[in-house]
């Protein structure tokens, strides 16, 4: 399919269906894409996208399990912090960049809070969800045994929460990566969003690059979405949901 695509957008371009002046050849973005995945000037802001995104799913991810699992075990806790979690969800992350770009201005730092904000809020909801899945009689064995604080944690709510976990971070990358690109172009910070924008910026002749750039954001995020559908498959091996999906495969 992905074949046929590039026919497609090369004879169209050719016999002047798409426009040369919007719409390169094929072979033009071809051409350029080779070039620049020969230059260090592309895998620099690959590095610089990848660390903003990398740094911000680290800091969110581990704020969003601290939280939520604070507010999953304390009744209290929920009640009076669950309506505030479920406001700020509704909130778009990109309405706060403006306020962002003022406070950080446009630095690696922005990126980060950006990244860490966006994916904090549903995240924190998916945690908060695994904690309170915990089977009743788990539980109540838990305390029959005497099981208390970081014991209780690791071997009764962890594995409960586990699959929420993973499935929220998985979503979470994706997310995260978006973000880091808005960040980038509307926000000034280096990486592969701000590149596109300078090359659009740049005129007809530098098109071929934006392409190039754009391919570049979409192969990234698969690579982070696979990565992460990897991990989920492996450290959930025990759990029923994994079993099932192995079972159909086979």
């Amino acid at each position: 399919m992905f074949a046929g695509a590039v026919i497609v957008w090369e004879l169209a371009s050719l016999t002047g269906l798409l426009s040369r002046t919007s719409f390169p050849s094929a072979w033009e973005i071809a051409t350029k894409f080779v070039e620049l995945i020969q230059s260090s000037y592309l895998w620099i802001a690959v590095g610089q996208t990848f660390a903003g995104w990398a740094m911000g799913v680290g800091v969110g991810a581990v704020l969003a399990i601290a939280v939520g699992t604070l507010l999953g075990r304390s009744r209290f806790a929920y009640a009076s912090g669950i309506p505030v979690v479920e406001f700020l969800k509704t909130v778009p992350t990109i309405a706060i960049l403006p306020l962002v770009i003022v406070v950080l201005g446009p630095t690696m730092q922005m990126k980060v809070f950006l990244v860490a904000w966006g994916i904090f809020w549903a995240l924190t909801i998916q945690v908060i969800y695994g904690v309170r899945a915990v089977d009743p009689v788990v539980r109540d064995n838990a305390r029959i045994l005497q099981l208390r604080g970081w014991r209780l944690f690791t071997t009764v709510t962890l594995p409960s929460a586990a699959p929420y976990v993973a499935t929220g971070m998985r979503v979470a990358a994706a997310v995260g990566m978006i973000l880091a690109v808005i960040a980038e172009m509307i926000g000034g910070a280096a990486g592969l969003g701000l590149n596109i924008l300078v090359s659009v910026n740049a005129g007809p002749t530098e098109l071929p690059s934006m392409y190039v750039y754009i391919l570049m954001t979409g192969l990234v995020g698969i690579a982070v979405t696979a990565l992460f559908t990897v991990l989920e498959r492996r450290m959930l091996h025990w759990h029923e949901s994994q079993r099932n999906l192995r079972e159909v495969g086979a």
